[in-house]
């Protein structure tokens, strides 16, 4: 059963990106293989670059590559990179028109990356989705990477929000215990980096395995009635 309503459900929602928002791994993979090969002369699989992830780009490569003189302008390179390879970076089904109908009705919306911002930041915008977020963080804002929540906490305060007001979406386990140690609504999402067993394992509020269920969990037109059983958002 449901209930339609004009108010937004949260106050706040606030996503992941890769793998959450815009299905970006292939270009980020082929990017990083672009850096990489050039030092070290091979290919890296995506389960080879996967355990580096977490920590924005400027760390991944000062860790890989610990010389200054050697990271920094592989550090460059790769935002430069970024910036001229995005035309395969599309927003799963959905999502843009999901953003927009939040955007309008005045909920905030944010995106919480472990990418460094200017990293996010560049693949929202080409995902055509950079104009309908208040704001976007990465992991370099942050003293501490997911699944810290200091990452929520500080645009929930940005935005003058609780964390009963607000909800974080994301597609690995890391986010959705940042999410549940801000106090905020989780919802795990399956079409992304993390597999369904991993994310309910964490036991999210929401686990959900199709972008357009979205709508119907936070759509400020169409919500479901509170602790009512909705067959389109699986709960785990």
């Amino acid at each position: 059963m449901q209930t339609t309503s004009t108010h937004p459900r949260y106050e706040a929602v606030i996503f992941d990106l890769d793998g959450t928002l815009a299905d970006t791994f292939p270009t980020v993979l082929r990017i990083f293989n672009q850096v990489m090969h050039n030092r070290t002369g091979r290919a890296w699989t995506f389960e080879e670059l996967l355990p580096y992830f977490g920590p924005p780009e400027n760390v991944i490569f000062q860790r890989l590559f610990p010389a200054a003189e050697d990271h920094r302008p592989i550090i460059e390179e790769y935002y430069r990179l970024s910036r001229a390879d995005g035309d395969q970076i599309k927003p799963f089904a959905g999502i843009h028109e999901l953003v927009a109908k939040l955007r309008q009705s005045g909920v905030k919306l944010g995106v919480y990356s472990g990418a460094s911002t200017e990293a996010a930041r560049i693949r929202v915008g080409h995902a055509g989705l950079l104009d309908y977020f208040d704001d976007v963080i990465g992991g370099d804002q942050v003293a501490h990477y997911k699944p810290h929540p200091e990452g929520l906490q500080k645009l929930m305060q940005r935005f003058g929000v609780t964390p009963e007001q607000t909800v974080y979406v994301g597609d690995m386990t890391v986010d959705i215990q940042a999410g549940r140690d801000a106090g905020t609504a989780t919802v795990a999402v399956t079409w992304g980096a993390g597999t369904r067993a991993a994310l309910a394992a964490v036991e999210p509020d929401f686990l959900l395995d199709d972008p357009l269920h979205l709508h119907h969990l936070i759509n400020p037109i169409s919500q479901p009635k509170q602790g009512a059983t909705v067959s389109y958002v699986t709960e785990p």
